[in-house]
């Protein structure tokens, strides 16, 4: 996949999930909530503090620390254990703020994503994170799990919340 593709995939599905938002009430966004406790408000600060994460590696910056979270945590407790301490963190923060950090957030991305070379996006995980050099992958795998391929995990989740709640 070269830039381009990655930009205009993240973007439409950055507009599905925004069509489906927009349809919300904020009783819908704030008050129900799934299983384990998420409302649809906790899945998009999680959305948007994975992406805010991936600024960071694009940065050659901690992703953990981007994140707020200790910088062996994936080590220590996995990606379970960073979600649930993502959203204790969040889990307080209005909707208006978390719509602002939201947007904020994936549209510095975005210009992040758009000022790189198709070339730097194929350099490999650990050139971006040193210490991470068991990490082969090409970074641009790391921005699409976290971009367009997050936002449609995440749909279906955020559906059955509103639809369980009714």
């Amino acid at each position: 996949m070269d830039k381009a593709e990655l930009l205009a995939k993240t973007r439409a599905s950055w507009d599905v999930l925004n069509a489906y938002i927009a349809t919300l009430n904020e009783e819908q966004l704030t008050q129900l909530t799934d299983m384990a406790g998420w409302s649809v408000k906790d899945h998009l600060i999680h959305i948007a503090v994975w992406e805010d994460g991936i600024w960071a590696l694009l940065n050659k910056q901690s992703r953990a620390a981007q994140m707020g979270l200790e910088g062996d945590i994936w080590r220590k407790g996995g990606i379970d254990r960073a979600n649930a301490i993502i959203h204790q963190q969040h889990e307080a923060d209005s909707l208006a703020d978390v719509e602002q950090k939201r947007h904020a957030i994936h549209d510095r991305l975005i210009q992040q994503i758009a000022a790189m070379s198709d070339k730097d996006l194929l350099h490999p995980y650990a050139y971006y994170q040193a210490q991470a050099a068991s990490e082969t992958h090409a970074v641009i795998d790391a921005v699409i799990g976290d971009t367009f391929e997050h936002y449609e995990q995440h749909i279906p989740w955020i559906k059955a919340i509103v639809e369980n709640g009714k």
